[in-house]
Parts: C-alpha cells; sequence; structure tokens
C-alpha cells in the first residue's frame, strides 16, 4: 500500500516517462505489470522453485514484453537479477554495460 505522497510522486515520475517514451499510462501500466510477474518468476529461478516450468513462463513473459516494446518502438533490457526491476526501456539504444541509463519501469 502506498501513502498518498509516495503514490503522487508515482504518478509524476510516470507521466514523465510516458511523455519520454512516446506511450500511454495504460501501456506504461502494461509494461509493470508484466516486468514484476518476470521478476517473480527470476525470484522463483533462483529459489529452485520447479526450475524448468519457472523458465518457461519467464521465456512467455520475456517474449511477450519484448513484442510489445517492438510494437510501441521502443528499445529493451530485460535485468534477470530478482532483486529489482526488470525491464529498463529508451527511445535510444541500450547498452549492456550501461542499462541503468534508460527508464527503469517498476
Amino acid at each position: 500500500m502506498y501513502t498518498k505522497k509516495e503514490r503522487e510522486y508515482y504518478n509524476i515520475q510516470r507521466d514523465r516517462n510516458c511523455k519520454e517514451l512516446s506511450i500511454t499510462k495504460n501501456e506504461y501500466n502494461w509494461l509493470r505489470r508484466k516486468g514484476e510477474a518476470l521478476r517473480q518468476e527470476y525470484e522463483n529461478e533462483c529459489n529452485d522453485t520447479d526450475y524448468v516450468e519457472t523458465r518457461k513462463r519467464a521465456t512467455i513473459l520475456e517474449t511477450e514484453i519484448k513484442i510489445k516494446c517492438t510494437m510501441l518502438d521502443i528499445n529493451l533490457y530485460l535485468q534477470g537479477d530478482c532483486r529489482g526491476a526488470s525491464v529498463y526501456v529508451s527511445k535510444e539504444t541500450i547498452p549492456e554495460n550501461n542499462y541503468t541509463q534508460a527508464i527503469c519501469i517498476y
């Protein structure tokens, strides 16, 4: 549960990111929800929760996110570490050695 101040800050950040990426709030929220589901699958992989099934679900989510980003004409970097956000996007090319320059979808 977010406080009113946290929610206001999140909405400001989301609006700024949507404008920079030329996407809608709904598209941003879709990426956020899919990104959190993917992060959860990465966490399950780390915890040895039926690795094969978890990897299948993660692959499906990764594919869905990649397709959506292609449709939105934005570049994507998927961070596989379950301790943070999984989806980073940008209008510019995202270098693998510096993906944090992209917008983190959380």
